[in-house]
């Protein structure tokens, strides 16, 4: 095994690297570089791609990990019966410690995670969001409705759910507890379970 290693060391050595990058480099196909370049992503796709990155850091930075008990689930969707962006994390947690406290706890710090830097004051979510959701490029503010930030605020959501572990899914105790606001407010409000409607 060990004089293999060397042969294919010394044949690679000797065989110029042009050879090398000829047979494994193939010319890249203009429909694919003419289809990437010819689909738009707009700035709803590039904040909602921004969101669910820092959703998921600030998860990692409180120490959020999955566990025995399930995988933690997060990320960022639209909702086009509201036409809302819900930035969403959801936990497995046994019985004893889902509660609507507990839920409201883990909003704030998430929501405080996200905003920790951004100023101070009622314009820091406005101003977060402005950031997530606008173009890199410059001048790109033009033709925008405003007010922007209240209005990025108004749509986005932050949302906490404390879900019942899968081992304890038939076990009694309290069912899932979820509770959301939007990033200017403090405490989150509980969110009642979805019911079909009639």
């Amino acid at each position: 095994m060990r004089f293999l290693a060397v042969g294919l060391a010394v044949i690679l050595c000797v065989m110029p690297s042009g050879a090398l990058a000829q047979n494994t480099m193939q010319p890249v196909d203009p429909a694919l570089t003419g289809f990437l370049s010819g689909t738009p992503v707009t700035l709803l796709d590039w904040g909602m791609l921004r969101l669910d990155r820092e959703v998921r850091q600030a998860t990692a930075a409180l120490g959020v990990k999955d566990g025995r008990d399930g995988p933690v689930k997060m990320g960022t969707l639209y909702r086009p019966f509201d036409r809302r962006v819900l930035a969403y994390l959801s936990l497995p947690i046994t019985g004893r410690e889902r509660s609507l406290a507990r839920c409201r706890e883990m909003y704030g710090l998430l929501r405080d995670h996200l905003l920790a830097g951004a100023p101070g004051g009622m314009s820091a979510a406005g101003w977060y969001l402005q950031r997530i959701f606008a173009s890199d490029a410059r001048g790109s503010g033009s033709g925008r409705p405003e007010p922007f930030g209240d209005m990025l605020t108004n749509m986005v959501l932050l949302e906490v759910t404390l879900r019942v572990p899968e081992a304890d899914a038939f076990a009694a105790g309290p069912p899932k507890v979820t509770c959301a606001g939007r990033l200017d407010q403090e405490e989150a409000a509980e969110v009642p379970p979805w019911r079909p409607p009639g």
